[in-house]
């Protein structure tokens, strides 16, 4: 319980102070609560000869202690309910910017559903519970220990007896972090692969829909394993539970009939007595309050294990310098890379100078996406490495890198956001006016301003609600805004009809003008013109040269020229 609570406070980072500051007015609330003790107490032990005094004194007590309940509670929701919601937006600002900077091997090792759990399920949980947990258990802890204190004064046995169901009771709180500890990782588990497959079978709607499918046997286990993970949990903890509850009802019970049995044999005066009654039952309901306190705490340690796991995301930039290149030069030297057991790039060679274009091509699967990846280090090379303007890539910070590349890829991606937001992606402090420039350098001013709100239209997510060219064209003016020196074109024209082909070599044309260009070509009308090309095979570079020097050799180049309309696999 203890380290849950100390797990939370160093995850408040920057606002540690002020939770702090909330657990003290947790404790300031307690004793005020606590109060109304003595007022009860100073009227009953002056029933006899009840006094005007008497009264206003108690009635002080009273509203003092109401006064200073009003005061501390309102100081809690400040300092530890808003505290939460402050410290979870921070953590998901932080976690979003430590996704950003994260080698793309964390993408492929990790599954959609543990991150989506993560930021999104577990967040919610320690941000809607993590603070009432802790004001529970310091508070509840605090009263108890207090009326403890002023039972013990009065009258040791009665005192004894509340420790003892107190002790017992917390013996309680054990089981239920045993149980909680052994059925939360396996009901995270079942949840992080049901969000999982639930995301899979949306993704694949159309699929399934295509084939006339419904929901797999493995989607029926996945959401059966998920109930029974839920279920089990109930049943081993609740019951857990239930049984504290009731221990501490019994044991108000045991207090209830020594203190009956004291007042009887005249060992204890009637008024203290029924302070004692009072008492015991102040106790046991904050050790109620400190019990539900503690389970949300065990339930929370799983949500913490799993927002931990992506606040621990490796970074690749960590230690980096701002680096202002003289040029944008690039140079591969003896690069090499491979996904898990399986090498993909084999000793690369190659050096792109600023203002030059250069066209990959190759087999599909040749490693071509995979080289221009490491360019811009998506991934980090296994061996040798790779200079920008004379500077290995790993010496950039993650955006100072990125900002020397636009990068137009074969997958265009839309947010679900007005047409304008989209384009000004490449540069969001862009006017209207630079935003309305770069759509009409893409091409795509005329089909936006036939959209129902023109720039305000609100396009459906990954820009479902447009054709496969005006996706491309939007990007390509995104890439206009952004303006970088170097650009990349992966396949930027493989999914683009003859109609539209047009229109987009033009926008292309504007943004590459003037840039440095590598495009993994897809048209001979991107391959033709290029001052290298470079031809990968099976992760190595074959052939390089201009177009006219590799049709003039023998080789992979000049003989799919050959012979294109026969062969299979290759992209160009």
């Amino acid at each position: 319980m203890l380290k849950t609570i100390k797990r939370i406070m160093e995850l408040c980072g920057s606002y540690r102070s002020r939770l702090i500051i909330g657990i003290v007015c947790s404790m300031f609330y307690s004793i005020f609560n606590s109060l109304s003790i003595f007022a009860i107490l100073n009227i009953l032990l002056n029933i006899r000869g009840l006094t005007i005094n008497t009264i206003w004194s108690s009635t002080w007590i009273l509203v003092g202690s109401v006064v200073g309940k009003s005061i501390m509670k309102y100081l809690i929701c400040i300092y530890m309910s808003a505290n939460g919601y402050n410290v979870f937006c921070e953590k998901r600002l932080e976690t979003g910017d430590r996704m950003k900077r994260a080698p793309m091997g964390f993408f492929s090792e990790q599954n959609l559903g543990m991150i989506n759990t993560a930021l999104s399920s577990a967040t919610t949980e320690l941000e809607s519970f993590s603070m009432v947990a802790v004001d529970n258990i310091v508070g509840g802890i605090i009263q108890a220990v207090f009326v403890m204190l002023v039972l013990l004064y009065f009258n040791w046995q009665v005192a004894l007896l509340a420790l003892i169901g107190m002790l017992l009771s917390s013996a309680i709180l054990k089981l239920v972090k045993a149980r909680t500890t052994q059925q939360a990782p396996r009901r995270e588990a079942a949840r992080e692969t049901m969000v999982s497959k639930v995301i899979e079978y949306i993704q694949g709607i159309s699929v399934i829909r295509a084939f006339g499918r419904q929901p797999d046997d493995e989607i029926d286990q996945v959401l059966e394993e998920a109930k029974d993970s839920n279920i089990t949990m109930e049943k081993q903890v609740m019951g857990v539970v239930h049984l504290y509850k009731g221990i501490l009802e019994v044991f108000g019970g045991l207090i209830m009939g020594c203190t009956a049995w004291q007042m009887f044999i005249g060992q204890l005066n009637f008024s203290v007595g029924v302070m004692f009654l009072i008492s015991s039952f102040m106790i046991y309901s904050q050790m109620e309050t400190m019990g539900n306190g503690a389970f949300l705490l065990r339930m929370l340690d799983s949500s913490l294990n799993r927002m931990e796991r992506v606040m621990n995301i490796p970074i690749m930039d960590e230690g980096a310098k701002k680096i202002d290149p003289e040029n944008c030069d690039i140079q591969l030297r003896n690069v090499s890379f491979g996904y898990d057991s399986r090498t993909i790039i084999k000793n690369i060679n190659l050096v792109i100078p600023q203002g030059t274009s250069t066209a990959i091509v190759g087999y599909s699967g040749s490693g071509k996406t995979t080289l221009c990846n490491l360019i811009t280090r998506f991934w980090d090379v296994d061996s040798g490495e790779i200079l920008l303007g004379g500077h290995n890539v790993k010496e950039y910070a993650c955006d100072d890198l990125l900002s020397h590349f636009s990068m137009v890829f074969q997958n265009v991606y839309l947010f679900h956001d007005t047409v304008e937001n989209n384009i000004k992606f490449g540069k969001p402090d862009a006017t209207f006016e630079e935003v309305k420039e770069a759509a009409r350098r893409a091409c795509c001013y005329d089909f936006i301003m036939a959209l129902p709100d023109g720039f305000q239209t609100v396009i459906g997510e990954g820009g479902s609600t447009l054709s496969g060219g005006e996706r491309q064209r939007i990007s390509i003016a995104r890439a206009i805004l952004k303006d970088a020196p170097i650009v990349i074109l992966d396949e930027a024209t493989s999914s683009v009809d003859p109609e539209n082909e047009h229109e987009l070599l033009k926008a292309i044309a504007e943004l590459t003008r003037d840039k440095t260009l590598i495009s993994i070509a897809h048209r001979m009308t991107t391959v033709r013109n290029a001052d290298q090309i470079i031809v990968l095979s099976d992760g190595q570079i074959v052939q390089q040269g201009t177009h006219q020097t590799l049709i003039s050799q023998d080789g992979i180049y000049r003989n799919f020229l050959s012979i294109r309309t026969q062969s299979v696999g290759w992209q160009i």
